[in-house]
């Protein structure tokens, strides 16, 4: 089968970089073809069996959350969010590691981990709703802090932006350990 490239590469970062190219040449000939975005994410998915949210958002959608979010640091211990209080931010941890747990007679029961470009909160983000879990950082975290109602505003903004928190979601659901902490 020919497809037109050249190079006679066989991985798919040779198909990844045709569309690219011909996604550029056709850019001038349809304007609503965001090809940086479609490729990015495409890279995204190819690359990673879990894809975190940060990675795969355009660099214009990252610009717009920067935008629309506060940087805060978290020492180690401290609560990124506490499971029963108000929903009232989402957050992407940008460097550091967190642990989610939720308690369970009256002991902690770890159920996942999140790091770098992971979105935390965005399951609360409907008005009234509380946390159902907490999330404790594990080492020091860098987050970009967002509240509800501008996340609200920001996912309104790039219509594209649920398609990528569902993917996470569903990752999510099979879950890895990460490097603090395992079943065992």
């Amino acid at each position: 089968m020919s497809t037109g490239m050249s190079g006679g590469g066989t991985g798919h970062g040779d198909v990844l970089d045709w569309l690219y190219e011909r996604g550029k040449q056709r850019s001038g000939r349809v304007p609503e073809l965001d090809i940086e975005k479609t490729i990015g994410r495409a890279r995204a998915f190819r690359d990673a069996g879990t894809v975190d949210f940060w990675s795969v958002l355009s660099p214009t959608e990252r610009q717009a959350f920067e935008s629309a979010a506060r940087w805060q640091t978290f020492a180690v211990g401290a609560a990124l969010m506490r499971e029963g209080a108000p929903a009232g931010e989402v957050m992407v941890i940008v460097d550091g590691w967190a642990k989610v747990y939720v308690e369970e007679d009256g002991r902690e029961r770890i159920i996942a981990e999140r790091g770098p470009g992971d979105l935390v909160g965005e399951a609360g983000t409907v008005p009234g709703n509380v946390r159902s879990a907490s999330v404790i950082a594990l080492a020091t975290v860098q987050a970009l802090v967002m509240t509800t109602a501008d996340y609200a505003a920001f996912v309104g903004e790039y219509p594209g932006v649920p398609d990528l928190v569902e993917k996470q979601t569903s990752d999510r659901r099979t879950d890895r350990p990460g490097p603090f902490w395992s079943d065992a």
